[in-house]
């Protein structure tokens, strides 16, 4: 189940990538349709997003299949490089997608400078393409810059169309959800694109490639040695203690060779005393000088 996730990932990741685009270029149009104050840059770049997510996934691919044949570290750090750019990248999209979302409050001033923007140049298609979009008339009010923008009166959007409620609820509205899907492409790419490269490092052909080997190997390498150490540090001091017996009296050389050649000293050896001898010569000259 394992071997085959990296496969099921490489098949159904671009599936993925392809309607992540889809979802993105919707969000991108209805931006643009609705002249939502969302900068279609930031749409544009998001759209962007899941072909580079293919290409760097695509590139980690491969760097692993070589990496277990024979051209080790060739495209470890471009690698990299990509990578990290792309977090940054994502981390920015995922951001700047939700200033348009939250805090609610904070929406109003964006939308209404771009509804006055628009009154102002007598953009008369974006102001129709809302209000029939939501079938609403104004802004704050149907007749709060409403089309068709009156000369001298108030606009009669709302017994023309026979509307009753402003734009402004459903514009908003309208704001939080495609920014909300830009933020979820971004979201879903950097999951899609971490489940391919955990998958892929946790691989039979990662784990068998020759540089990752040679981390093991170098990983390993102190410990062995430290066991090499204590073996041979152990050994010596067996040897020590077979060779060099322990003595009372260091000076004295004689117990070695008895106990190398297996010859075992019961106690310490009494030795007959000299005094009586000495005792026996003394009364023998006092009996001579007694008989002269």
């Amino acid at each position: 189940m394992a071997s085959s996730l990296p496969k099921f990932l490489l098949l159904a990741g671009p599936i993925i990538l392809l309607v992540l685009t889809g979802i993105a270029g919707y969000a991108f149009s209805q931006i643009r349709f609705l002249h939502l104050p969302v900068p279609q840059a930031l749409a544009l770049f998001t759209i962007v997003l899941p072909f580079i997510t293919g290409i760097s996934t695509q590139g980690v691919y491969n760097f692993i299949q070589r990496s277990s044949r024979s051209e080790p570290y060739r495209l470890a750090i471009p690698l990299v490089v990509v990578i990290g750019f792309q977090l940054i990248y994502e981390t920015i999209v995922a951001t700047l997608a939700l200033t348009h979302m939250i805090p609610p409050a904070n929406l109003s001033c964006g939308l209404n400078d771009q509804w006055q923007k628009m009154f102002r140049e007598k953009n008369e298609e974006a102001i129709k393409a809302i209000q029939d979009s939501f079938n609403c008339c104004g802004f704050n009010s149907v007749v709060d810059r409403a089309y068709p923008f009156p000369k001298n009166a108030a606009s009669d959007c709302a017994t023309r169309y026979e509307r009753n409620k402003s734009c402004f609820g459903q514009w908003r509205k309208a704001e939080q959800v495609n920014a909300g899907l830009l933020l979820l492409v971004a979201l879903l790419v950097f999951i899609v694109k971490a489940g391919s490269i955990i998958s892929l490092l946790s691989s039979n052909t990662w784990t068998t490639a020759r540089w990752t080997r040679h981390f093991k190997r170098l990983a390993s390498e102190p410990h062995h040695d430290e066991e090499d150490n204590r073996t041979t540090t152990r050994g010596l001091i067996e040897a020590n203690i077979q060779e060099e017996p322990y003595t009372d009296n260091p000076s004295d050389t004689t117990a070695t060779p008895a106990i190398a050649n297996g010859s075992h000293s019961q106690g310490p050896r009494v030795e007959p005393s000299q005094l009586g001898d000495d005792h026996n010569e003394w009364r023998e000259e006092r009996s001579q000088e007694q008989a002269h």
